[in-house]
């Protein structure tokens, strides 16, 4: 026997109450816990392919007889580690006993400080990396023959430890731009890793505001 539309309306309603707010609470606590377990988890993997790229780029280089490039590196390193591990002990330490809407913003809070701590260090990374891959390129026997080149192109007399003024002023230069597009840099190479994730908890705190509205 065909059902009325009343009689469908009104099972549609009863299978609606079957989504209680204790239900749909669990959901989005679930969903709460999974987000940020995959972030802190995609955060432990990266400091330690930190950790392990430092110490293989130093046996590496000094390998290819660059070690002090390598070293220096290695020390540039470092201090990423170091903040690294800090961040990540502040967004294990987020209280957890609220609800999952307050502990997400809290945690997407620290997010958001957390890159721009190591925004701030990249602006100072970069340029000290590219300044001393230019030290090292300077000193090596490619940069001998660059050297004299650049004489012949363009003679001077004005030279600063065997390198003539206008390589000096060009590293300078370069250093600006690299110190200038550092944070863009940072951020696109964020975006690769963390993208999808940022989006996803983005999405989930957007839901349970429009819930609690």
């Amino acid at each position: 026997m065909t059902k009325s539309i009343e009689m469908v309306w009104k099972e549609g309603f009863i299978k609606e109450a079957n989504l209680s707010a204790p239900r749909v609470n669990d959901l989005y606590n679930r969903k709460s816990q999974n987000i940020v377990d995959k972030l802190q988890q995609m955060f432990v993997i990266n400091v330690k392919g930190i950790i392990i790229g430092s110490l293989v780029m130093l046996a590496v280089l000094s390998f290819m007889g660059l070690p002090f490039l390598g070293l220096y590196i290695f020390l540039l390193l470092i201090p990423l580690i170091i903040i690294v591990k800090k961040e990540l002990k502040k967004s294990t330490n987020l209280n957890k006993g609220q609800s999952s809407y307050d502990y997400l913003r809290n945690f997407n809070t620290w997010l958001k400080g957390s890159i721009k701590t190591y925004s701030d260090y990249y602006k100072l990374f970069y340029p000290l990396l590219f300044l001393g891959m230019s030290i090292q390129g300077m000193m090596s026997d490619k940069g001998a023959e660059f050297r004299s080149l650049m004489l012949e192109w363009l003679p001077t007399n004005f030279v600063i430890l065997g390198q003539p003024y206008y390589i000096y002023l060009c590293v300078i230069v370069l250093m600006v731009v690299v110190a200038r597009y550092a944070e863009a840099f940072y951020r696109w190479d964020l975006n690769m890793i963390y993208g999808r994730q940022f989006k996803k908890l983005e999405e989930l705190i957007a839901d349970m505001e429009e819930l609690r509205q």
